[in-house]
């Protein structure tokens, strides 16, 4: 323990704030480690870059990058928030975030996201503001979330599937008939989202807030859990790190002002405050669908558009075994069955999908790469569903014209990473 960290704080705010900063390393340990071939493996999986022009970097790259980062988030904790590192640390774990989003827009994980912006302030504003602006930070994700769930697909869809898991947990299961006439009580769960923002919101009302955030949360993780939908660990991890985030940034009052903070007009603290508002208005552009589900906090969210991807039944037989397994032949009848994308990332990487018609098309393009079933695909582009009508357009097209489609569509790359294409 450094001589730094003997003089840590000097409320109980102030330590509640450095321990939450040691949360946040610890947290962003355990998500990499429950997500690891995320970010080491590209041959299960297709590492999709953000530019085509990054597709050829080795995948040693990305061991080194994450070797780094959990050097990085070590170092972190064994010296403390209060040492003079720290914020050179901070800036450093978010700058080797970044290069590995730019490598994989699949490790782009809403909680990887977070935990990049949140080592960005740590790294340029002092204690006090870098709280007042994580306050408002944590503040848009519960806004933006619950506001992302109140429309007609999230009832019709998620939300029904949250209602069947919670009878059958409470021991009075019930099929989608029984549901039909109550799906649209689901609207209860952004509702009371949005309850628990504006409670954590009004200073007189924070106890509270407190407790309904963390009564949520607490029902995600058996809704998602084991005993529910069995949701992947990196999605349960999280929401126990809002539990402890919750308490510690909304459970004391302000942090006094230290001797060692910085004048208000500096560049670095601006450039924290820019970042602050950047990620706050962020999410008002996925409504008008010029930006991904996730860095608008659209967290399971229904109404995002997709990409689905479906084989002739008689090309199945033709796959490679480990390939199969992700073929649902028993969905359908139909001469075409889908391919499970969200089943392949969850099993491969341990990390749900990334959410939007573009990256499920970069998938499903290295699919049919990668298989050589391009005369034997059809792809299905839905456009997100709207606000008030649970209605989507949809636009069918070969797997020949997967690269046509790909210039038209999309302005970010859905090329895979050339590890991915070499030969097992």
């Amino acid at each position: 323990m450094t001589s730094q960290e003997t003089i840590e704080a000097r409320s109980a705010a102030d330590r509640a704030f450095f321990l939450y900063q040691r949360l946040v390393a610890l947290f962003l340990l355990l998500l990499i480690g429950v997500t690891y071939p995320l970010w080491i493996d590209q041959t299960q999986f297709p590492a999709v870059p953000v530019i085509q022009g990054l597709c050829a970097v080795p995948g040693l790259v990305d061991i080194i990058l994450w070797g780094t980062l959990i050097a990085l988030l070590i170092a972190i904790q064994w010296l403390g928030p209060r040492s003079q590192m720290s914020p050179k640390l901070w800036l450093a774990t978010s700058l080797v975030l970044v290069l590995c989003f730019a490598l994989n827009q699949h490790r782009f994980q809403p909680w990887a996201y977070q935990f990049a912006v949140l080592g960005l302030i740590f790294g340029l504003a002092p204690p006090r503001n870098a709280w007042q602006m994580t306050i408002w930070i944590s503040l848009s994700i519960y806004f933006y979330s619950a506001v992302s769930k109140l429309d007609p697909s999230f009832v019709n869809e998620l939300g029904s599937d949250f209602m069947l898991t919670i009878s059958s947990i409470a021991g009075f299961p019930m099929s989608q008939d029984q549901l039909a006439s109550w799906k649209w009580l689901a609207l209860g769960f952004p509702i009371f989202e949005l309850i628990a923002f504006f409670l954590l919101l009004i200073p007189r009302t924070r106890k509270l807030g407190i407790a309904a955030a963390c009564l949520m949360h607490v029902g995600l993780i058996l809704v998602l859990g084991p005993v529910g939908l069995s949701h992947s660990w990196g999605v349960l991890i999280w929401n126990v790190f809002f539990i402890t985030q919750t308490i510690l940034l909304f459970g004391f009052p302000q942090p006094s002002e230290t001797s060692d903070t910085a004048p208000n007009a500096t560049f670095r603290l601006s450039a924290a405050r820019a970042i602050c508002v950047l990620v706050i208005i962020f999410p008002t552009f996925e409504i008008v669908g010029l930006g991904d589900p996730w860095p608008a906090w659209g967290l399971y969210a229904s109404h995002v558009g997709r990409t689905h991807l479906f084989l002739s039944r008689h090309a199945v037989n033709h796959l490679p075994e480990p390939w199969r397994k992700f073929v649902d032949t028993q969905a359908s009848d139909d001469l075409f069955v889908p391919v499970q994308l969200e089943k392949w990332s969850l099993q491969t990487t341990g990390a749900p999908i990334y959410p939007g018609q573009r990256f499920s098309f970069a998938v499903a393009r290295a699919f049919v790469t990668k298989t050589d079933t391009s005369r034997s695909v059809r792809l299905v582009i839905e456009s997100p569903a709207g606000r008030f009508q649970d209605d989507r357009e949809a636009d069918t097209f070969a797997g020949d014209k997967i690269g046509m489609q790909a210039d038209r569509r999309f302005w970010l790359n859905t090329k895979p990473r050339d590890a991915f294409l070499e030969a097992p």
